[in-house]
């Protein structure tokens, strides 16, 4: 028995065990926090109710900032190192849209939709599982690692190879609603950065600068423009035709702009194209930008103290805004913060880092990822097909899509 094939054989009980500990009374009231959404709405489905309890155990930080698996592992000084360390692994979770390449052995090799990387799957509750997924047909799933290989975990979805289009569909869905899916590939990651760097580059020699200040009416004009000056580049370069490759014969066309009213409806909007966090939209944006540049006039008006205040606390904005003004007089920015907090002493060299990382948490916790994403195959073939019948495409979550389409059957391994 190799050393794989040991773990795999103990993650059952593992997993049993694991579930009897995330019911006890300390994570009552966490896990019915957790659960009630999708429990209270039968449309979701049994497998839906299942994930949310996988990722529950696994990846839901708890008020100490840990997992349930971190407190199961603590509480088992009895296991052996390399089974503490496989559930400790487990809070790794691959998500995703997977085809079905071949059996290997015990295991299953998977395409992911979205990363493109091959993952050589196990089940915990037997090979047999594997006879449900036919090569060339997809899989919803959830996998966690078992050594250098993978387990599947949570529930399972299984459709045929017919339904390609509708996966396809769904994969450019999540990719564009969780990059963080594709970023799990190092080349992906690689080439979103490049792709950033080389869009920032036209952002700036559109606009002057990589910050810009536009009047909120005639920003989605204005951004509209932009993308046009993008299409125009990229397609002027000679090596064009061969990058675009099953793209060619497509004429690219500027997105359709849904700025959120708060947006449009906005005196100014602060456009900034950063390095790191790429391409974001400020609203009001001018008039804390007047703020900084004249401290006193939050004594004078409200409102301006009032926005100033909204940038801090809301968990939407980053800490990149409030970072770029203060960087232009550090010492009018300590100004600001004496009047806005009523503290006196404050410093921005001294103590603004510490309040950007106390007020935007979330913002330093997660990994900085690139905000242009590069798409995968099966992608490229959706995007390439809406764009040469101009189909209207519907949008749903994936999970509710495909639970009504044309599945080959669910399983729920563990």
């Amino acid at each position: 028995m190799t050393a794989v094939t040991d773990l795999v054989s103990r993650s059952g009980d593992l997993k049993q065990e694991l579930l009897k500990f995330a019911q006890r009374p300390r994570f009552a009231k966490a896990l019915r926090t957790a659960l009630r959404r999708v429990g209270d709405d039968p449309a979701e489905g049994e497998g839906t109710v299942i994930n949310a309890l996988d990722f529950f155990i696994l990846q839901h930080r708890l008020a100490d900032g840990l997992t349930v698996v971190d407190h199961f592992v603590a509480a088992r000084p009895d296991l052996p190192e390399r089974e503490r360390q496989m559930l400790l692994d487990w809070r790794d979770v691959v998500e995703g849209l997977f085809e079905v390449q071949r059996r290997d052995g015990e295991a299953l090799l998977l395409v992911n939709l979205i990363d493109e990387l091959i993952y050589r799957v196990h089940s915990n509750v037997g090979t047999a599982v594997f006879a449900q997924m036919p090569r060339r047909s997809f899989v919803i799933t959830r996998l966690v690692p078992v050594g250098p290989e993978w387990l599947l975990s949570g529930s399972q979805s299984i459709l045929p190879s017919s339904a390609r289009h509708e996966v396809a569909r769904v994969a450019a869905q999540l990719a564009s609603e969780r990059p963080a899916l594709v970023f799990r590939n190092p080349e992906k990651l690689r080439r979103g950065w490049e792709l950033q760097r080389q869009d920032r580059a036209r952002f700036i020699e559109f606009f002057g600068a990589d910050l810009v200040v536009l009047p909120g009416p005639q920003l989605a004009e204005r951004m509209q423009a932009y993308w046009r000056h993008c299409i125009h580049q990229i397609t002027a370069d000679p090596s064009y035709p061969a990058k675009a490759g099953a793209w060619a014969g497509v004429s690219p066309a500027a997105p359709d702009l849904d700025l959120p009213p708060g947006l449009a409806g906005s005196k100014t909007v602060g456009v900034i194209y950063d390095e790191v966090e790429g391409l974001n939209f400020y609203a009001d944006f001018g008039q804390v930008a007047e703020a900084f540049a004249n401290p006193e006039i939050v004594t004078k008006q409200p409102a301006y103290r009032r926005k100033v205040q909204s940038y801090l606390r809301d968990d939407s904005v980053s800490p990149l805004p409030l970072r770029r003004l203060a960087e232009q007089d550090p010492a009018k920015a300590s100004r600001l913060f004496q009047l806005v907090l009523k503290r006196p002493t404050f410093s921005w060299q001294a103590d603004g880092e510490a309040l950007l990382r106390r007020r935007k948490r979330a913002f330093f916790d997660k990994p900085a990822l690139p905000s242009v994403t590069p798409i995968s195959g099966i992608i490229s073939e959706h995007y390439r097909a809406a764009a040469s019948d101009r189909a209207p495409q519907k949008t749903a979550r994936a999970s509710r899509r495909l639970a009504r389409g044309k599945l080959l059957s669910k399983t729920r391994p563990g």
